[in-house]
């Protein structure tokens, strides 16, 4: 059984960039972006009601957040701290034309999910390689957000057991038979048949190897949002973990005209 609900909610992308004043030099990040039939596209007019959004947590989910650094300049890291103190993991994209190394390697401790830097000569590998950020970074949170809906789903379960009935499922999800289960605890029998026929009702399934399945899935789950979610660090502040295939990737789009 799988616990991750498939969506089908159209995904999201929050973008906080300069609005385009027709300058041949510029690069219109809105229109790259709306050019993708595939997401919905809310621009943000200042750093200030970004933030605002974020703390009122009325990002889209899933999505993504694309933030133009020559707007805000190292402001950019207040959205960072913004999105640790919420504790809101929505993927951060950088796009800038160019940025120091210490900034970027500054960016991703902070928890930036890509860094696209941009050149109006290569507008068309640029809008591909943005494109291809933007893809990963929803398939990421859509995947998180799963991650999330799943988890709250089997906690209210477990939360609604009795003291009893979560020992006899911790025994269950060792393998322990309703036999040793009653004399672990000097209870008969049928009452161990009991809350394990209870236990089935509670998480809809039908017999002991689905729950064991369900359960486990769900342990599985609390080890994965603990690990990829923002935690503490006594010297790095707090950082969002995501998976390391995933993480610190900088695309530089080449500065040549497009064929």
């Amino acid at each position: 059984m799988n616990l991750i609900d498939s969506t089908n909610e159209r995904a999201g992308v929050c973008l906080l960039a300069r609005k385009s004043m027709g300058e041949a030099t510029s690069v219109d990040l809105r229109a790259l972006i709306e050019s993708d039939s595939d997401w919905g596209l809310v621009q943000c007019s200042s750093s200030d009601q970004l933030l605002e959004w974020i703390a009122g947590d009325r990002l889209q989910r899933p999505g993504c957040l694309v933030v133009d650094v020559e707007l805000i300049g190292d402001g950019f890291q207040r959205v960072q701290k913004a999105l640790s103190d919420s504790n809101c993991s929505v993927p951060l994209i950088l796009v800038a034309g160019e940025l120091p190394i210490e900034t970027v390697i500054h960016a991703f401790e902070k928890g930036a999910w890509s860094v696209v830097l941009k050149s109006a000569d290569g507008v068309q590998k640029f809008s591909g390689s943005l494109r291809d950020h933007i893809h990963q970074a929803i398939d990421w949170d859509g995947f998180q957000v799963g991650l999330e809906k799943a988890h709250r789903k089997r906690n209210r379960i477990l939360e609604g057991l009795t003291e009893r009935q979560r020992k006899v499922l911790n025994c269950v999800m060792d393998g322990m038979p309703t036999k040793a289960i009653a004399a672990n605890y000097k209870v008969s029998k049928r009452l161990i048949e009991f809350e394990r026929s209870h236990l089935l009702s509670a998480f809809g399934v039908a017999g002991t190897a689905e729950l064991t399945a369900v359960v486990g899935e769900h342990r599985i789950i609390e080890q994965l949002l603990g690990r990829y979610r923002r935690v503490d660090y006594a010297t790095q502040g707090r950082t969002f973990q995501r998976p390391m295939v995933l993480r610190g990737s900088v695309s530089r789009t080449p500065v040549q005209a497009d064929d």
